[in-house]
């Protein structure tokens, strides 16, 4: 195994260990569509998280980050998105917001939906 790939690979099995052992956190997925609507979350990651337009913000459904992750970008992000902190979003609102994120399903693929065949 090279280096670079035993560095990969040490990263991840880190990330497995406490601070993401707890996957989710509790949360109403009805309460979390308001809060993602009223904090305009969809204005960058669409209206389902299915990422913006024109790259205005990454695709964030229906594959979801472990909560510790989710919650750490929304605080702390990593590139261009503007930190939420509990003043601006209540940590209910963040979990609730998880927790509608995670009732998004993968769509069906073209190819599976009927008025789409032909194309």
């Amino acid at each position: 195994m090279n280096c670079k790939l035993m560095l990969v690979a040490a990263c991840f099995a880190g990330l497995s260990g406490a601070p993401f052992a707890q996957e989710t956190q509790s949360g109403d997925a009805a309460r979390g569509f308001k809060a993602y609507k009223h904090h305009l979350c969809d204005t960058c990651h669409g209206s389902v998280g299915q990422g913006g337009e024109r790259g205005a913000g990454p695709k964030i459904a229906p594959a979801v980050w472990p909560y510790p992750a989710f919650a750490q970008q929304v605080r702390k992000p990593r590139q261009l998105m503007i930190p939420y902190s509990e003043k601006t979003l209540a940590e209910n609102e963040l979990a609730d917001i998880h927790a509608y994120l995670r009732t998004i399903k993968t769509p069906p693929a073209a190819k599976d939906v009927p008025l789409l065949k032909d194309f």
